[in-house]
């Protein structure tokens, strides 16, 4: 799913007048990912990009308490390091959840990448998007 339907479908649920657009881009990740024996035990370097739409009352204030702050996902993210996964589909949906869990947060998509799992591609990779209600 493209940014613009993310922001569109996210868009129809918003009650507010200030909507937010966070983009956490290229998180660098070594987890332990694969249904492969030789992916087992083994940490393998992931990227994430993850987005969330905030429909959030602010009131201009330059201050970090009136806006929703990157760390609880950068935090969540790293976390996941300590974990084995076998698919990215559930490496990808935990980090889904961690997106959603302010109640500021509407919508989500996250996006995983394995850039080493073929030589003959960039990267192999999964995306998944969620809307609360």
């Amino acid at each position: 799913m493209r940014l613009d339907q993310v922001i569109e479908n996210a868009l129809a649920n918003t009650t507010g007048e200030n909507v937010f657009i966070y983009r956490l881009e290229g998180v660098k990740m070594e987890v332990e990912i694969g249904i492969h024996d030789y992916e087992r035990g083994v940490k393998q370097r992931v990227l994430v990009d993850a987005v969330t739409v905030v429909d959030k009352a602010w009131n201009g204030a330059d201050d970090i308490a009136t806006v929703v702050d990157y760390d609880y996902l950068l935090d969540g993210i790293k976390e996941l390091q300590e974990h084995q996964f076998d698919l990215q589909e559930t490496l990808c949906g935990r980090i889904l959840e961690i997106a959603l869990s302010p109640d500021a947060v509407l919508a989500a998509q996250v996006t995983t990448r394995k850039p080493d799992a073929y030589p003959d591609a960039e990267a192999v990779g999964l995306t998944r998007f969620r809307r609360k209600g």
